[in-house]
């Protein structure tokens, strides 16, 4: 099978020929579709990401073809299945678990090795390519979004830093669930007119954004977003931080009685109720298909910021 390889840090990825992954037990080999290019596989290559072993296929958003199920996405994070938090439904923060893309090998390829088929959901009529960012950041935003309703009162202000990938779900998700007045804050003055177009209140650029937020979701994640978000929370109002981005926070510089948090990917269920939000047309996002051998072109696309929502790398894309 062909697969783009992450083989050293800081380099681009490598087309190579690999022998197809081999199924045991439990396990299934998938055909891939269709694989999102992330934020955070920019940060594996620069290692300052989460990778545990190389050389690595990255790819998490990955939606495949299964031979019994058609059509799925899949979902990553594998947990041990023993323990509190798998047995709750909770895999994603099982201290053993396996992510794809991540501690073993993703969707950057033809094929794909799934330790069981109950991680794939069937795609029941979406396009799987159009599909694929649902398992990450149509995911992402839908736990973080849920996590902070109750924090909302009617025409509270929250703001959504980065109106990308993730910050256009969240905004989707916002005006479904809650009236609260929502500011979506990007550098881009297309993904802020996107971000409009999807339902928020307002759009800014960072350095236009001053009036205080009952609710932050920080989708950039940099030490930088994050000392403005102190700024700008609300007393007893919440941050959610979104992302790989490391910093060093004082205490001393947030105001009283508000929260610091952050979010891990989302339940199985989780992403079951994501997919049917799409399919029942809830959810509008933009699609990019690329072939595979032009990952590395994609990825040098996201570095730029010229990427209107998600590249998706597709084995089958540009193929007569």
């Amino acid at each position: 099978m062909r697969a783009a390889v992450l083989e050293q840090i800081d380099t681009d990825l490598r087309l190579r020929e690999l022998p197809d992954p081999i199924a045991r037990g439990s396990e299934v080999v998938v055909e891939v579709r269709g694989a999102g290019v992330c934020h955070t596989d920019l940060g594996l290559v620069a290692g300052t990401g989460s990778a545990t072993r190389l050389p690595l296929v990255p790819g998490h958003e990955v939606a495949a073809h299964d031979e019994q199920l058609g059509d799925v996405l899949v979902y990553f994070a594998w947990g041990c299945g023993r323990c509190e938090w798998c047995r709750s439904g909770e895999e994603q923060l099982c201290p053993r678990a396996d992510y794809a893309g991540f501690t073993r090998d993703g969707g950057y390829a033809e094929l794909m090795l799934v330790p069981d088929r109950r991680y794939l959901l069937p795609l029941n009529g979406l396009d799987p390519v159009q599909a694929a960012p649902l398992a990450d950041a149509g995911l992402v935003a839908f736990r973080v979004v849920r996590r902070i309703t109750g924090w909302l009162r009617p025409g509270d202000p929250v703001v959504v830093r980065g109106a990308g990938g993730f910050g256009q779900f969240a905004v989707q998700y916002l005006k479904l669930w809650t009236s609260a007045r929502v500011v979506a804050v990007d550098v881009s003055e297309h993904k802020r007119a996107r971000a409009l177009q999807l339902g928020a209140d307002e759009a800014l650029a960072p350095e236009d954004l001053a009036d205080p937020a009952r609710v932050v979701l920080d989708f950039v994640m940099t030490e930088e977003t994050l000392a403005k978000d102190a700024e700008i929370v609300a007393p007893g109002g919440v941050v959610v931080a979104v992302g790989e981005g490391r910093t060093s926070v004082s205490i001393s510089s947030w105001p009283y009685e508000s929260y610091l948090t952050n979010a891990l990917l989302g339940s199985l269920d989780d992403l079951r109720a994501v997919l049917e939000l799409a399919r029942g047309g809830e959810l509008d996002w933009h699609v990019e298909a690329v072939p595979l051998e032009h990952a590395n072109e994609a990825l040098a696309r996201l570095r730029r910021g010229e990427v209107r929502g998600r590249l998706v790398l597709a084995p089958d894309a540009g193929r007569a």
